[in-house]
């Protein structure tokens, strides 16, 4: 079967034209996961996002963990 090729589909949200930028040097510690987690719920919470923190913080959680 031949593969089919599509276009993209288009994001259905306007992105913003200036982003704000983070960054979080960690060192590999036990404490790792929790010091990124309460970071990235409190980036969260404190802008308009404060639906996703809870979510994002496992994520993350789970990103670093395996890290």
């Amino acid at each position: 079967m031949p593969p089919v090729f599509a276009p993209p589909v288009p994001f259905p949200y306007a992105l913003p034209s200036s982003c704000e930028g983070y960054q979080l040097a960690m060192p590999n510690s036990a404490f790792a996961a929790k010091i990124v987690r309460d970071f990235v719920g409190a980036l969260l919470r404190t802008g308009a996002h404060a639906g996703l923190a809870d979510d994002a913080r496992l994520c993350v959680s789970e990103v670093v963990s395996n890290v």
